[in-house]
C-alpha cells in the first residue's frame, strides 16, 4: 500500500498542517523536522543534530496561531509574549529531537510494516471503513508535507511513543498502594454545619457617607467608564448572491448530466427477506449446537426451501427488509453490518453467508432484483439545474474571494477600490463594543475582535477576509471610534452605595462566622448557639467526595479540614463562603473509603499503574533532556 501511495501522490507539497493531523499525532512542532534549514543559522544542536532557525520559526508560528485561534485574534501577542513562546517551541523542538535520538540509540525500530498499519488506522484517511487512497491524497494536498515527510512524521511518532508505551504498559501497582488510593477516594467524612445568611447583613442600616462614595470612585474609576465603541463599513461576498446570479443554459445543463452521469443513475435495489437467528454461534438450540458448519447448512437450506419454513425449523425471526414487500430496497438504506453481503447478491434466490450480528446470526435471501439505470435527463433536469447553479456559483465565490482579499491588502486606508472593481456595496453596521453583541454583522465575534484589534482600530487599515458561515465572507474598515469616558460620580453615586453596603454587610457576616467558629472551638453547645440567632444546624451524617446533599463548598473545605482524630479534638471547625453568604463547617469523624464491588479493585488498581506509568514517563524524558551533555541552545536574535 504504501507503495500505491507513493505513485499516486508522488511530489505534492502544499498549504499548512491542518487541525487534524496536529491532533492525530500530537507533535505539534515535529513538521519542523521536514522542512529544509537551508543557509539559516542554527538555533540549537542536539548531538550534532542542527535545529535552524527557519525550523524555529515554523514551530513558533504553528503555536502562535494556535493560541490565536484558542483566545480570539484580538488578544495580541506582546513583544514579552514572543519570547516566551519562542523559547517553549525552541524547548518542544529540541525536547522531540532528543527523545527521537533516545529510541534509536536504545535499539527501537519502526518497520514499514507498522508505519503501514497505522496510516490505514487513522479514521480521517478512512471511507466506509476502509483506507482510501483518494481521502489521504485530498487531506494531504492541504499541508505543508510531501507524501515522503508525513511517512516519516508517522515513523518519527511511533518510534517517540515506544519507550513511552513500553513504561506505561509495564508500570504496576502495589497492593499496598491501590489499598490507599481507594481508602482515600472512597473516604466519607461525617459532617455538621450552620448558614450564615448575608441578606440578615443586608438589611441592616448602615449609612455611607459621601466620603467614602468619592474615595471609592477615585480609586475604581476603571470601573465608572462607558465602554468603547465603534462601528464599520464593510463590503460582504455571498454565495447565496452569486448563485441567484447564475443562469444555466440547456447546453450547460446536459454537458453537465453528461459529465456526472453516474451521480444521476438509481442504484440497484432489492427486496428481501431475511431469518434471524438470536442465538450466539457456540449456542445450542434444539438440542443442536449451530456451529459454523451448521451455519453454512442453514444457509444451502435458505437456497432451497422457503425462509418461512427455515425461520420456523430453527425457532428464527422472519423478517422483511422494508416494511412492504413490494416497495424496493438500496444498499445504503438497509442496516450497515448487511451491507457488503447484500452487494455480493444480484439474482432472485441468492442467498448469503451466515452473517454475525448484534442480534445473532443472519441470513439474507433475495426475492427480486432490480439493476440500476440511468434516469433521463428529463427526469432529473431540476437537480441537474441545482448542482450547475451550485458549481458555478462555488467556483465564481473562491475566485471573488481571493480577488477581495488582494484588492483589500493593497488598498488598506479604504474599501472603495474592492466595492467597485467586484460590485460590492459598501455596507455599515451599528455601533457596537468589543464585548456586547448586536444584531447585525456584530453578532459575530470574530467580528467585534477585529474589529477592536490594533491593525484595524488604531492603524486603520482594511481588515483580512472575514468568514462569517460557510457561504458569507466580509472585509471590514472602522468608520467611526467613540472613546472610553469616565462618568461624573453623581451618575454612580447609588451603585457606589449599594457596593459599599454590600461590602459591609460582606464583612460582618465573616466575623459573625468567625465569632462562632471560635466558640464551637472552645467547646460551646451548636444548637444552643443556633436557637440563639435564629439559625439551623444541620447534621448530615457521613458524606461521599462526590455528594451533592451540600453545597460543594461546604463539601470541599470538609475534604481538605484535618482529622479530628489526629487533633484528638471531638470536632474540627472551619469557614467558607457559600451563594448565600457564610458557613461555619463541623467535621466530626473520617471513615476511610472501601470496596462494597470487590471487582473494582482490578479498576482502581489499572488507575494507579497509569497513573505511576505516565509518572515514570515523563522522569525518563526529563533525564533524557537534563542528562544530556550534547544539547546546547545557542542565543537567539
Amino acid at each position: 500500500m504504501l507503495q500505491t501511495i507513493r505513485e499516486h501522490t508522488q511530489g505534492w507539497i502544499a498549504g499548512t498542517i491542518i487541525g487534524i493531523i496536529i491532533l492525530t499525532f500530537a507533535l505539534w512542532g515535529i513538521h519542523s523536522y521536514f522542512v529544509g534549514g537551508g543557509n539559516n543559522s542554527v538555533v540549537a544542536e542536539v548531538n550534532g543534530i542542527e535545529i535552524t532557525k527557519e525550523q524555529l520559526a515554523v514551530a513558533y508560528e504553528r503555536m502562535r496561531r494556535k493560541i490565536q485561534i484558542q483566545y480570539g485574534s484580538s488578544n495580541s501577542i506582546t513583544a514579552k509574549d514572543e519570547t516566551a513562546l519562542k523559547q517553549r517551541a525552541l524547548q518542544g523542538l529540541v525536547e522531540m529531537e532528543a527523545l527521537k535520538q533516545a529510541s534509536t540509540v536504545q535499539g527501537y525500530q519502526i518497520s514499514d510494516n507498522q508505519i503501514d498499519n497505522y496510516l490505514q488506522s487513522i479514521p480521517e484517511f478512512q471511507v466506509d471503513g476502509q483506507f482510501s487512497v483518494e481521502r489521504f491524497q485530498e487531506i494531504l494536498s492541504s499541508t505543508l508535507l510531501s507524501t515522503s515527510e508525513f511517512l516519516d512524521l508517522i515513523k518519527t511518532s511511533l518510534l517517540i511513543d515506544q519507550p513511552k508505551l513500553g513504561i506505561i504498559f509495564t508500570s504496576f501497582a502495589l497492593p499496598d498502594e491501590t489499598k490507599y488510593t481507594i481508602e482515600l477516594v472512597n473516604q466519607e467524612r461525617s459532617v455538621d454545619y450552620i448558614t450564615i445568611p448575608l441578606q440578615h447583613f443586608l438589611t441592616q442600616p448602615h449609612v455611607v457617607s459621601s466620603q467614602a462614595i468619592q474615595a471609592y470612585y477615585t480609586e475604581h474609576k476603571s470601573d465608572f467608564m462607558t465602554p468603547e465603541q465603534v462601528n464599520v463599513d464593510y463590503v460582504e461576498l455571498s454565495l447565496k448572491d452569486l448563485q441567484n446570479k447564475v443562469v444555466p443554459t440547456e447546453t450547460g445543463l446536459k454537458n453537465l448530466y453528461n459529465e456526472n452521469i453516474n451521480s444521476f443513475s438509481q442504484p440497484m435495489a432489492w427486496k428481501l427477506a431475511d431469518v434471524e437467528i438470536a442465538l450466539p454461534a457456540n449456542a445450542t438450540q434444539n438440542g443442536m449446537k449451530i456451529t459454523q458448519n451448521t451455519a453454512e447448512a442453514i444457509a444451502d437450506l435458505a437456497s432451497k426451501t422457503d425462509m418461512a419454513k427455515l425461520s420456523k425449523q430453527y425457532n428464527g425471526k422472519l423478517n422483511a427488509l422494508v416494511p412492504d414487500s413490494e416497495h424496493w430496497i438500496t444498499l445504503n438504506q438497509m442496516p450497515v453490518d448487511l451491507q457488503k453481503a447484500v452487494a455480493q447478491l444480484s439474482k432472485p434466490g441468492d442467498v448469503s453467508e451466515p452473517i454475525r450480528t448484534s442480534k445473532g446470526l443472519v441470513i439474507v435471501k433475495v426475492l427480486d432484483v432490480e439493476e440500476p439505470k440511468i434516469q433521463p435527463f428529463d427526469v432529473v433536469k431540476e437537480k441537474v439545474r441545482e448542482m450547475y447553479i451550485r458549481q458555478h456559483a462555488e467556483e465564481k465565490f473562491a475566485e471573488l474571494r481571493d480577488q477581495l482579499a488582494s484588492l483589500a491588502y493593497e488598498h488598506p486606508e479604504t474599501l472603495d477600490f474592492a466595492s467597485k472593481t467586484l460590485g460590492l456595496p459598501i455596507k455599515t453596521s451599528e455601533l457596537f463594543t468589543k464585548e456586547k453583541a448586536g444584531k447585525d454583522i456584530s453578532q459575530y465575534k470574530k467580528v467585534r475582535d477585529v474589529a477592536f484589534s490594533n491593525d484595524i482600530l488604531n492603524l486603520q487599515n482594511n481588515s483580512d477576509v472575514i468568514q462569517l458561515n460557510p457561504e458569507t465572507v466580509i472585509v471590514l474598515h472602522v468608520k467611526s471610534h467613540i472613546t472610553s469616558s469616565l462618568l461624573p460620580v453623581k451618575s454612580v453615586s447609588n451603585q457606589i452605595e449599594e457596593k459599599l453596603k454590600t461590602q459591609e454587610a460582606e464583612k460582618r457576616a465573616s466575623e459573625f462566622a468567625n465569632e462562632i467558629k471560635n466558640k464551637l472551638a472552645a467547646g460551646a453547645d451548636p444548637q444552643k448557639i443556633a436557637v440563639e440567632n435564629n439559625l439551623t444546624w444541620s447534621k448530615t451524617g457521613y458524606l461521599g467526595r462526590y455528594s451533592t446533599k451540600v453545597d460543594t463548598a461546604i463539601l470541599d473545605l470538609a475534604f481538605r479540614m484535618p482529622n479530628p482524630k489526629t487533633n484528638k479534638t471531638p470536632s474540627v471547625y472551619d469557614v467558607t463562603r457559600i451563594p448565600t453568604g457564610y458557613a461555619v463547617v463541623a467535621l466530626k469523624d473520617v471513615k476511610m473509603g472501601t470496596l462494597e464491588d470487590k471487582k473494582q479493585n482490578f479498576v482502581f488498581a489499572e488507575q494507579v499503574q497509569n497513573s505511576e506509568g505516565l509518572l515514570e514517563y515523563e522522569l525518563y524524558k526529563r533525564s533524557q533532556i537534563d542528562n544530556n551533555k550534547s544539547i546546547e541552545i545557542f542565543q537567539q536574535q
